[in-house]
């Protein structure tokens, strides 16, 4: 099996990746939209993150959404606090376009952004699409295009995945159960098989000591009188 239950969004802009609890905006940094990541861009120039279309262009054209031919819906936001200025953005996509991951999507002029004193950081934010997925992010520094921001993983299908490599069991809950059990009656199994020749060495040991055998013959006599005792007392019980 390969890894088909691994989904990478690619970095729409080139810059180091950072929590998205960085971000100066509750509403992202308290993940009020869905889990991801955040870039601090190093230049302006975004980039499809996704294979997919794009559903959705903000009316100033700073935030991007997604929807990724594996049902993910990505938003990438540019700048937070953000009103962009006509000649601050081009746009190379329009709504309901086809793109690839890598695909140009849009020029900010990031040194205008900055002079107005807005913070370029990037939300990069899964926003839906996660059923039975988790979100795995990456750190670094990260080229648009090519490095992964993060990887989402199908958490049923690793396991099929790794159980198949033999690195976990692949059981449900019952199953173990059943497992474990059985270990542990091998293992007393295991145990039992140790403790008989130790046992056996330990009788030898006794047989060996000649101070032992003046006991070993008192036991004798006692137990032969008790059967004679028991015999007799049926042979009475007989006759009567």
């Amino acid at each position: 099996m390969g890894e088909d239950y691994k989904i990478s969004i690619f970095a729409p802009m080139t810059g180091q990746v950072v929590d998205l609890g960085k971000v100066p905006d509750p509403v992202y940094a308290e993940r009020m939209m869905g889990d991801g990541v955040a870039i601090i861009p190093e230049d302006g120039t975004m980039f499809s993150p996704v294979s997919g279309y794009i559903n959705v262009i903000a009316e100033d054209k700073h935030a991007f959404g997604f929807t990724s031919d594996d049902g993910l819906e990505v938003l990438v936001h540019f700048g937070v606090d953000i009103k962009l200025e006509p000649d601050c953005c081009t746009v190379h996509k329009g709504v309901n376009s086809r793109v690839q991951a890598g695909d140009m999507i849009a020029e900010f002029d990031l040194e205008k952004v900055k002079a107005k004193g807005i913070n370029p950081i990037t939300p990069v934010i899964i926003c839906g699409g996660l059923d039975g997925k988790v979100i795995r992010p990456a750190t670094g520094h990260a080229k648009a295009g090519a490095g992964a921001v993060m990887t989402i993983v199908d958490v049923e299908k690793e396991k099929a995945a790794e159980a198949a490599l033999g690195n976990i069991p692949e059981a449900d809950g019952e199953a173990m159960d059943v497992a474990l059990d059985e270990s542990g009656e091998a293992a007393d199994g295991a145990e039992q098989e140790k403790a008989a020749p130790r046992r056996e060495s330990e009788a030898m040991e006794f047989l060996r000591d000649k101070t032992n055998w003046p006991r070993l013959a008192a036991g004798f006599v006692g137990l032969t009188a008790a059967l004679v005792v028991i015999f007799v007392g049926l042979a009475m019980l007989i006759g009567h």
